[in-house]
Protein backbone atom coordinates (compact mmCIF):
# COMPACT_ATOMS: atom_id res chain seq x y z
CA UNK A 1 0.00 0.00 0.00
CA UNK A 2 2.99 2.33 0.33
CA UNK A 3 2.78 3.05 -3.40
CA UNK A 4 -1.02 3.29 -3.53
CA UNK A 5 -3.55 6.06 -3.19
CA UNK A 6 -6.97 5.82 -1.59
CA UNK A 7 -9.77 6.19 -4.11
CA UNK A 8 -13.19 7.16 -2.80
CA UNK A 9 -16.10 7.59 -5.20
CA UNK A 10 -19.40 8.99 -3.97
CA UNK A 11 -22.81 9.28 -5.60
CA UNK A 12 -25.81 11.02 -4.04
CA UNK A 13 -27.09 7.59 -2.97
CA UNK A 14 -23.98 5.93 -1.50
CA UNK A 15 -20.26 5.41 -1.28
CA UNK A 16 -19.66 3.56 -4.54
CA UNK A 17 -15.94 2.77 -4.18
CA UNK A 18 -13.50 2.97 -1.27
CA UNK A 19 -10.15 1.18 -1.56
CA UNK A 20 -6.46 1.57 -2.30
CA UNK A 21 -5.45 1.68 -5.97
CA UNK A 22 -2.17 2.26 -7.77
CA UNK A 23 -3.29 5.06 -10.10
CA UNK A 24 -6.49 6.62 -11.43
CA UNK A 25 -6.82 8.13 -14.91
CA UNK A 26 -9.46 10.87 -14.98
CA UNK A 27 -11.09 12.56 -17.96
CA UNK A 28 -9.96 16.16 -18.26
CA UNK A 29 -11.05 17.99 -21.38
CA UNK A 30 -9.51 16.38 -24.44
CA UNK A 31 -6.74 14.93 -22.29
CA UNK A 32 -6.53 12.70 -19.25
CA UNK A 33 -5.14 13.43 -15.81
CA UNK A 34 -3.49 10.72 -13.72
CA UNK A 35 -3.86 10.75 -9.94
CA UNK A 36 -0.88 8.99 -8.38
CA UNK A 37 1.09 8.88 -5.16
CA UNK A 38 2.63 12.15 -3.94
CA UNK A 39 0.96 14.27 -6.62
CA UNK A 40 0.39 17.93 -5.80
CA UNK A 41 -3.06 18.63 -4.31
CA UNK A 42 -5.77 19.61 -6.75
CA UNK A 43 -9.49 20.22 -6.99
CA UNK A 44 -11.28 20.31 -10.32
CA UNK A 45 -14.58 19.86 -12.08
CA UNK A 46 -14.79 16.39 -13.59
CA UNK A 47 -16.34 16.22 -17.06
CA UNK A 48 -18.55 13.37 -18.21
CA UNK A 49 -16.22 10.59 -19.31
CA UNK A 50 -14.41 7.42 -18.29
CA UNK A 51 -12.29 6.74 -15.21
CA UNK A 52 -9.64 4.02 -15.51
CA UNK A 53 -8.08 2.36 -12.46
CA UNK A 54 -4.55 1.13 -13.14
CA UNK A 55 -2.60 -1.64 -11.47
CA UNK A 56 1.11 -1.49 -10.56
CA UNK A 57 2.06 -2.45 -14.16
CA UNK A 58 -0.12 0.47 -15.41
CA UNK A 59 -2.63 -1.91 -16.98
CA UNK A 60 -6.32 -1.06 -16.73
CA UNK A 61 -7.74 -2.97 -13.78
CA UNK A 62 -11.28 -1.59 -14.13
CA UNK A 63 -13.10 1.28 -15.84
CA UNK A 64 -16.20 3.31 -15.05
CA UNK A 65 -18.37 5.79 -16.93
CA UNK A 66 -18.99 8.92 -14.82
CA UNK A 67 -21.53 11.68 -15.27
CA UNK A 68 -19.29 14.60 -14.42
CA UNK A 69 -18.70 15.75 -10.86
CA UNK A 70 -15.88 17.01 -8.70
CA UNK A 71 -12.42 15.61 -7.92
CA UNK A 72 -10.46 16.50 -4.80
CA UNK A 73 -6.96 15.04 -4.46
CA UNK A 74 -4.77 15.68 -1.41
CA UNK A 75 -2.46 13.67 0.82
CA UNK A 76 -2.72 10.63 -1.48
CA UNK A 77 -6.52 10.45 -1.23
CA UNK A 78 -8.56 10.93 -4.41
CA UNK A 79 -12.21 11.76 -3.70
CA UNK A 80 -14.67 11.84 -6.57
CA UNK A 81 -18.28 12.97 -6.29
CA UNK A 82 -20.48 12.21 -9.30
CA UNK A 83 -24.18 12.01 -10.13
CA UNK A 84 -23.98 8.64 -11.90
CA UNK A 85 -21.35 5.94 -12.28
CA UNK A 86 -21.54 2.68 -14.21
CA UNK A 87 -18.83 0.05 -14.59
CA UNK A 88 -17.98 -0.11 -18.30
CA UNK A 89 -18.61 -3.87 -18.40
CA UNK A 90 -22.04 -3.46 -16.75
CA UNK A 91 -23.81 -1.74 -19.65
CA UNK A 92 -24.28 -2.73 -23.28
CA UNK A 93 -24.85 -0.53 -26.29
CA UNK A 94 -28.52 -1.58 -26.40
CA UNK A 95 -28.97 -0.78 -22.69
CA UNK A 96 -27.35 2.65 -23.11
CA UNK A 97 -29.61 3.41 -26.08
CA UNK A 98 -32.66 2.35 -24.04
CA UNK A 99 -31.57 4.51 -21.08
CA UNK A 100 -31.09 7.45 -23.43
CA UNK A 101 -34.76 7.23 -24.37
CA UNK A 102 -35.95 6.58 -20.79
CA UNK A 103 -33.89 9.30 -19.11
CA UNK A 104 -33.67 12.37 -21.39
CA UNK A 105 -32.44 14.43 -18.41
CA UNK A 106 -29.26 12.30 -18.51
CA UNK A 107 -28.86 12.45 -22.30
CA UNK A 108 -25.25 13.71 -22.28
CA UNK A 109 -24.18 10.84 -20.02
CA UNK A 110 -25.79 8.12 -22.13
CA UNK A 111 -24.65 9.70 -25.41
CA UNK A 112 -21.08 9.59 -24.09
CA UNK A 113 -21.51 5.91 -23.19
CA UNK A 114 -22.92 5.13 -26.64
CA UNK A 115 -19.99 6.90 -28.26
CA UNK A 116 -17.45 5.06 -26.08
CA UNK A 117 -19.00 1.63 -26.70
CA UNK A 118 -19.75 1.99 -30.42
CA UNK A 119 -17.03 4.39 -31.45
CA UNK A 120 -19.70 6.40 -33.29
CA UNK A 121 -21.76 9.43 -32.35
CA UNK A 122 -25.44 8.76 -31.48
CA UNK A 123 -28.01 10.03 -33.97
CA UNK A 124 -28.69 13.78 -33.63
CA UNK A 125 -32.37 13.26 -32.78
CA UNK A 126 -31.72 10.74 -29.98
CA UNK A 127 -33.50 11.81 -26.78
CA UNK A 128 -34.46 15.22 -28.19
Amino acid sequence: MAQDIMLKIYTPERTFFNRAVHRVVLPYGRLNLTAMIDRAPLSLALPTGRIDILDAANNIESSYFVDGGVVDFAENVCKISTRHIIKTTAITLAQAQEKLQEEPQNADFYKMIITEISGAEPSPDAAD
